[in-house]
């Protein structure tokens, strides 16, 4: 027996082996027009076997790759908001600066003269009582 009688006599005895389908038989198939269920060989469950290794090891890198765009895509969204914070914090600081020069009571006093406006030489203060009695 040469090599290749070995590697097909398997196959040649496995399909010797099916019995026969007659006509005859066809006609009593049930009306669902499906085929009595055959055995899968062993070629069949290595081939669906290693086809789903594939798809699942496919599947696992499609996943490593999703989430690690995810981790890519936070870390330039934390730095973006690192430098909106550090902005906001100099504009913040510029506005304390600001806000201190315009509260300044020179600053004040020279505004009230370039609108003409004087300081009151005396302060009356009226009595809580003086003005319970008007009424």
């Amino acid at each position: 027996m040469t090599l290749a009688q070995a590697v097909r006599a398997p196959h040649v005895r496995r399909v010797e082996r099916r019995p026969r389908q007659q006509a005859v038989h066809r006609r009593h198939a049930p009306a669902s027009g499906l085929a009595p269920a055959r055995s899968t060989s062993w070629e069949v469950r290595t081939f669906l076997l290693a086809s789903g290794l594939v798809v699942g090891g496919f599947l696992l890198v499609l996943l490593y790759l999703a989430q690690a765009t995810a981790v890519s895509a936070a870390g330039y969204e934390v730095q973006r908001l690192a430098a909106q914070r550090d902005e906001l914090r100099r504009q913040n600081a510029l506005l304390e600066v600001e806000s201190a020069r315009l509260d300044s009571p020179a600053r004040i006093e020279a505004d009230a003269a370039r609108l003409g406006l004087v300081r009151a030489a005396a302060i009356r203060v009226v009595a809580p009582e003086a003005v319970a009695a008007h009424r």
